[in-house]
């Protein structure tokens, strides 16, 4: 049924971008910020385990060369300045953003952004420099290489056994705040034996790699120092989180950083506010659509890419389902469809 569904959306998706295509581009207003997460191989082991994160460097490649044709790729402190209304650009432009600091990013993205003279943002969970693998990472592996760990910790969620595939087990853990994340996570590997077989190393960029970043011309932001859902946290909680992550950043580029993502899209009017009381001009969601002028500049709208949701029915990059994404059509198609979740 799946490889149906993907075959009826490649060939609709085909037909709509080639009956629409002028006006899509045409249309189309504002500030679009991507969000990327890591750029890996479809054989890497961390495509493997986190797929919905990653985007091979080829569709990568032919992402970017696809938005520096029909659109102006500019930088986060530029779409402050033209959703301020401070110039007068009133065309469609695009903000390419990753999250996390994941290493492939800096080794795939950065080289080729680079050579294309294009900027981009990597907004940082500060914890990966000191070598420690976010919480939904560390958690993904055990519960793939320990499956059996999955009755035990749905019941440890008040679950009832109810909820025992990985991706459901770890949606529930994210309503959790840090503290109850790592209890669990001390007594799954601790004291009832689940140890994961192997945590790899080299997922996340180093101090020095972030530092050549900077010299290579990308922004760095802030992603929090632990990567917790903040509005699940206590303000005093949530604000530690948000200001030591703007710290160590600012310590460590030499420079102001101005701008956050939230952990997972999360937030709320308090944590809003605490970000800006961090002293930081802009923060991202995970809230799909365009920016216009007189966005919300702490709930910027930005669009997921990844790989698994560009692929026609062969497993090729479609720049039909990438651009009718991109441009929000596929979204209204859905709508009014029903068809696809």
């Amino acid at each position: 049924m799946e490889k149906v569904v993907r075959l009826v959306k490649t060939v609709t998706s085909a037909y709509l971008w080639a009956k629409h295509r002028e006006r899509l581009l045409s249309t189309q207003r504002g500030v679009l910020i991507l969000m990327y997460h890591e750029i890996a191989s479809l054989r890497s082991s961390v495509f493997e385990q986190l797929p919905v994160f990653c985007t091979a460097p080829e569709s990568f490649s032919q992402q970017i060369d696809w938005l520096r044709k029909h659109f102006e790729v500019i930088n986060i402190d530029e779409a402050v300045r033209r959703l301020r209304g401070q110039c007068c650009e009133d065309g469609a432009a695009v903000v390419l953003t990753s999250d996390d600091g994941w290493s492939g990013f800096y080794r795939h993205a950065v080289p080729l952004l680079r050579s294309r003279a294009l900027p981009a943002t990597i907004y940082i969970t500060t914890s990966i420099l000191d070598g420690k693998l976010p919480w939904y990472v560390r958690w993904r592996i055990l519960l793939t290489e320990q499956p059996q760990i999955r009755e035990w910790l749905s019941d440890a969620l008040c679950t009832h056994g109810t909820i025992k595939e990985a991706n459901d087990i770890l949606s529930t853990l994210k309503q959790l705040d840090l503290a109850k994340i790592e209890s669990l996570w001390k007594e799954a590997t601790e004291k009832r034996g689940f140890v994961p077989n192997h945590m790899p190393s080299g997922w996340f960029m180093r101090v020095e790699e972030v530092r050549e970043a900077v010299s290579a011309g990308i922004t760095i932001g802030a992603h929090t120092v632990n990567h917790p859902q903040l509005s699940w946290e206590t303000l005093s909680v949530a604000s530690k989180e948000v200001l030591e992550s703007k710290q160590i950043l600012e310590q460590l580029t030499g420079q102001p950083v101005r701008h956050f993502a939230y952990p997972s899209g999360d937030y709320s009017d308090d944590v809003a506010e605490l970000v800006r009381q961090a002293g930081f001009e802009t923060a991202v969601t995970t809230d799909m659509g365009w920016n216009q002028l007189g966005a919300d500049l702490f709930r910027l709208r930005r669009i997921d890419v990844h790989e698994t949701a560009y692929l026609d029915h062969r497993g090729r990059f479609s720049e039909a389902m990438f651009a009718l994404t991109i441009t929000g059509e596929w979204n209204r198609v859905r709508r009014r469809l029903r068809f696809w979740r």
